[in-house]
């Protein structure tokens, strides 16, 4: 043996025991094939050879990585997709086309199959729609449905648009699209048929409706075009008197609130009082304030036709058709005497001649202080308001009008203005400057007696309302 010879053998001796410890020790690789993963002990040095060493062959159709021809020196996990027959059906076609592929997703088996899906477009598998991009669980040869999407054309309440579907029938495309349907919505296709891109689908929404009728209320959707068609579809009836608000005839309310009224009527015959009226005479020998009844009043009878109308069983109006008079009323006739008598008081701080007591409510006012937010000096006769200044409610001023009036308390004044009191008319104002009213205060008497002095020329009824 030659001094170079040793010296080879020398070198490469080292190198072939560390391959063969190599050899003889092994790796442990993680090998993922279709998704499932093993743990393996292999001598093998490539990739492929790890593959072999468990089973798998692989074909040119397989994906694997690392490469099949890589080495497993620094390598600790392999993946292998194994290519599977699929077939591929075509709703636009209505062709079958066989792959033999590794891709998972639908869009990948698709290109495969020489489709290149758009927008819309669908996958089913085993009938059910499958995402695009979503890798499938693929144990071997099975057939996915590929169908082509449409484009539809909307019209919803008047709005148009479009939109791109594969559903096979129109109520699947609207819920696809978001677009709930309820029962009473019209639409120009079939829900359950199939789509039809030739014309476009017209949809004229429901509206929400509450009908409250005979004391229920009833909950509907509906597209009609008046009051009377939504009635008619849910089974209400009008019937003779019977209305809705709104009417029947009247588009569908706003609020979605429609109400029925039930209607009827019923005549009744009943007996009514006649009340008799009241004449009254004067009598200028009389004394005034006294009254003599000459013929006493009676009620006369009368039988009356009344038609009284109940809405939702209340009573809303009650109407007198005929009447028929069984007796006439008799007129009381009344003399009242007309014949001033003058008596005398100690009142107002002098003694005072007067013709009538009367007991009245007695407040106090002043130019800017008569119950507005508005001074007014002047009175109703045009003098200015002031201390001897009378008001007297509207009843009483055509009689008292320029009366002197002896007011206890106050002093005798005259009636030149006008004006209310709350609750009755047997009421007196007594006038104020504004200065005096400030220092007297609004000043109020109840059941106060005053004194009217008059003049009153003969013949004058003192008999107030």
């Amino acid at each position: 043996m030659t001094r170079k010879t040793k010296l080879i053998i020398l070198i490469f001796l080292p190198l072939i025991g560390i391959i063969a410890g190599y050899l003889l020790m092994g790796r442990q690789l993680t090998i993922t094939v279709d998704g499932k993963s093993s743990q393996v002990m292999t001598h093998a040095l490539t990739v492929r050879g790890a593959l072999r060493s468990v089973g798998v062959n692989l074909t040119p159709l397989d994906q694997v990585s690392p490469p099949a021809s890589s080495s497993l020196s620094k390598i600790t996990e392999i993946k292998v997709q194994l290519s599977h027959p699929i077939q591929v059906w075509n709703d636009s076609t209505k062709t079958l086309t066989a792959v033999d592929t590794a891709a998972t997703t639908p869009a990948e088996i698709l290109v495969t199959a020489g489709i290149l899906p758009g927008a819309g477009d669908a996958i089913r598998l085993n009938g059910l729609v499958v995402p695009m991009d979503q890798p499938l669980n693929i144990t071997g040869s099975f057939v996915l449905q590929y169908t082509p999407a449409i484009s539809l054309d909307l019209n919803l309440d008047g709005v148009e648009t479009s939109f791109y579907t594969a559903a096979f029938s129109v109520g699947t495309a609207l819920w696809e699209k978001g677009i709930n349907i309820h029962g009473g919505d019209a639409l120009s296709q079939s829900f359950t048929g199939s789509v039809d891109a030739q014309s476009a689908l017209m949809i004229n929404k429901a509206r929400s409706l509450i009908i409250t009728a005979d004391g229920k209320d009833i909950s509907t959707y509906a597209t009609a075009a008046s009051v009377g068609e939504v009635l008619a579809k849910v089974g209400v009836s009008l019937q003779d008197l019977d209305y809705s608000k709104p009417a029947e005839s009247d588009p569908l309310p706003e609020d979605g609130r429609i109400f029925v009224v039930r209607v009827r009527e019923e005549v009744l015959r009943e007996q009514q009082s006649i009340p008799f009226t009241t004449t009254t005479q004067t009598d200028d020998t009389m004394e005034s304030g006294q009254t003599q009844t000459i013929t006493a009043g009676e009620n006369g009878l009368q039988v009356a036709t009344v038609r009284i109308r109940y809405e939702d069983g209340e009573e809303v109006s009650r109407e007198t058709e005929e009447t028929i008079v069984l007796k006439e009323p008799v007129t009381a006739v009344v003399v009242a005497g007309s014949k001033l008598v003058v008596s005398t008081i100690q009142a107002c701080d002098v003694p005072v001649n007067y013709y009538k007591a009367v007991t009245v409510t007695a407040t106090s006012y002043s130019p800017c202080n008569s119950g507005s937010d508005t001074c007014y000096p002047k009175t109703a006769m045009g003098t200015t308001v002031k201390k001897g200044v009378l008001a007297v409610d509207s009843t009483w001023w055509p009689t008292l009008k320029g009366t002197q009036i002896c007011v206890p308390g106050y002093g005798i004044g005259v009636v030149q203005d006008t004006g209310s009191y709350p609750g009755t008319h047997h009421w007196i104002d007594l006038g104020y400057t504004d200065a005096e009213f400030a220092a007297a205060g609004q000043l109020t008497f109840y059941n106060l007696t005053v004194y009217l002095l008059g003049p009153f020329p003969e013949g004058t009824n003192l008999e107030l309302p």
